[in-house]
């Protein structure tokens, strides 16, 4: 047995050097393809749009392979993509007006216009399924929170002959400023100084003082894990003299990523290939004793709003018994937001048409929120239901949120850039989803077991209690609260787009979600909360 085993390592080591040697070698910290060239011959980044986030090639993602219910067209895959490319129009279009000052910045914005047509459209598809009682309830912003909006922005690494000849000023696309940075004063011009993952050990022997200090990210997971480390070291970097911080967020692509706020001074994200530019000229201008020379200029217009107002619209399916079943969507974004959360939003529209039917008529009374959501801040769609609704809240047995729901997964690819890096690939299927249980029943965790034995819905294996996203607002109901949820990497950022939801992993989810909420429906109310 020792033998056999000393084969396989020996085996597998040999395959993993072999694997090493057909991949290309990143390029950055080794020498530059031309030296004497501009920028020291680091390739430039790609133009906007040019590359995806996620290469989606022609292998589709699995089917749906349970049997089909022909009485329930409304939760097909075809259907449910009808309405996930009319929320994401929504999008599109605040993005062709510029809503947002350039237009650098866009989404389903509630507060503004865009976040109210998605709220409107919502409560006519529910007129349209049959539902009697929609309702539109408006919400006020909170008094005291503001809107910080960036209205345009530009983050350039300045050309300087002594960095190459004909090294020309680099526009980095991908750059998005943070919440609240500012630049007072106008244009911030300095010298850049890489501080990578820093930490106390690191940035005790590096002087950032009068400079823009460039720090890495790298999440695993989404950026939401990434905020206290990235928020920390920031404030840190002011205290300690920096003028500015960019965040190089290394992620597939060279998106836009809008997350991470309060740096404590201007702070911008920069993409992938953009950050990936940054530090190898960086390294080379280092190695060439010219790294003072590496500059930026920062310019930034900004406003901040205040008094905005914003709807959820409900729509309430009476049951057999007046105890609710409360379903919640929320139909704001930033970009395209087809994950977040048009994928769910889309498959609620797509329950709440087929509990309308008669011949689904639920045993509980169904209550359907299109939620204005939780990005804009003072608005939030649950907490303004359940201050707007006392009686439905009283009644509620259980709250379910959709969220984040039919996104593909997705692995690194084999890189095609000569700076080696890498760009992600679609497989087929979709990513992980977190099944959260705030009580951690077992009726409601077996009927989330279900939803992969039967209708083949990727949830990760270990169950939680995890009651994330726009589950906050509704933590004071003495229910169930369920959080169905992805965590993928591309989340709050441009690439968040139709290509990486799958059809079949919509018709997945709201073929099981019509299933669970039809037993919750009908359970006794000592299964749902023991």
């Amino acid at each position: 047995m020792k033998r056999l085993v000393q084969i396989l390592v020996v085996a597998l080591f040999a395959a993993v050097q072999a694997s090493a040697q057909d991949e290309p070698a990143p390029r950055r910290g080794g020498p530059a393809r031309n030296p004497n060239g501009p920028w020291f011959g680091v390739t430039l980044p790609p133009a906007p749009g040019k590359d995806p986030a996620v290469i989606v090639g022609t292998r589709t993602t699995r089917p749906v392979t349970m049997p089909a219910d022909p009485a329930s067209p409304e939760l097909t895959g075809a259907v449910l993509r009808r309405d996930l490319e009319t929320i994401v129009a929504f999008s599109k279009e605040s993005r062709a007006t510029k809503e947002i000052g350039s237009g650098q910045l866009w989404g389903r914005v509630s507060g503004l216009p865009s976040g109210a047509k998605p709220i409107a459209w919502a409560a006519e598809q529910f007129r349209q399924a049959g539902i009697k009682d929609v309702r539109i309830q408006p919400i006020n912003q909170d008094p005291q929170a503001r809107f910080w909006f960036p209205l345009s922005w530009e983050v350039k690494l300045l050309g300087d002959s002594s960095l190459g000849a004909g090294s020309a000023d680099v526009v980095l696309q991908s750059s998005i400023p943070l919440s609240a940075s500012e630049l007072p004063n106008g244009p911030l011009t300095a010298p850049l100084v890489y501080v990578g993952t820093g930490g106390a050990a690191v940035l005790e022997h590096i002087d950032v003082k009068g400079k823009i200090a460039v720090q890495l990210s790298v999440p695993q997971g989404h950026m939401v894990f990434e905020r206290g480390p990235v928020t920390s070291q920031s404030q840190e970097l002011f205290r300690r003299g920096a003028v500015a911080v960019l965040n190089l967020v290394r992620l597939p692509g060279n998106e836009l990523a809008r997350d991470f706020s309060n740096c404590g001074g201007p702070c911008f994200n920069i993409g992938g290939r953009d950050g990936q530019f940054v530090e190898s000229v960086i390294d080379a201008a280092t190695r060439a004793g010219k790294g003072d020379k590496v500059r930026a200029q920062l310019t930034l217009k900004t406003e901040t709003r205040r008094g905005l107002k914003a709807e959820n619209a409900v729509a309430i399916i009476p049951g057999r018994s007046d105890e609710t079943v409360i379903i919640d969507a929320h139909a704001d974004a930033w970009f395209d937001g087809a994950g977040d959360n048009a994928d769910g939003f889309a498959v609620m529209i797509g329950l709440a048409r087929h509990f309308a039917k008669p011949a689904n008529r639920p045993d509980r009374t169904l209550v359907f929120i299109a939620s204005a959501g939780h990005h804009s801040p003072g608005i939030n769609g649950p907490r303004s239901f359940v201050s707007a609704n006392p009686n439905l809240v009283a009644k509620a047995v259980l709250v379910f949120n959709i969220e984040h729901v039919a996104q593909r997964n997705f692995s690194p690819a084999r890189s095609t850039y000569d700076d080696g890096y890498r760009q992600a690939v679609a497989d087929t299927g979709e990513a992980p989803i977190y099944a959260g249980v705030s009580n951690e029943a077992p009726f409601l965790n077996t009927l989330f077991q279900e939803g992969v034995t039967r209708f083949g819905v990727n949830f990760i294996s270990a169950t939680s209690d995890m009651g994330s996203g726009e589950m906050g607002g509704f933590m004071t109901i003495n229910a169930a609260r369920i959080t169905t949820i992805q965590a993928p990497p591309l989340y709050h950022t441009t690439g968040e787009v139709l290509d990486v939801i799958s059809t079949p992993g919509l018709e997945r989810m709201a073929r099981f979600l019509a299933y669970f909420v039809r037993e919750v429906a009908a359970a006794p109310k000592a299964k749902v909360n023991p």
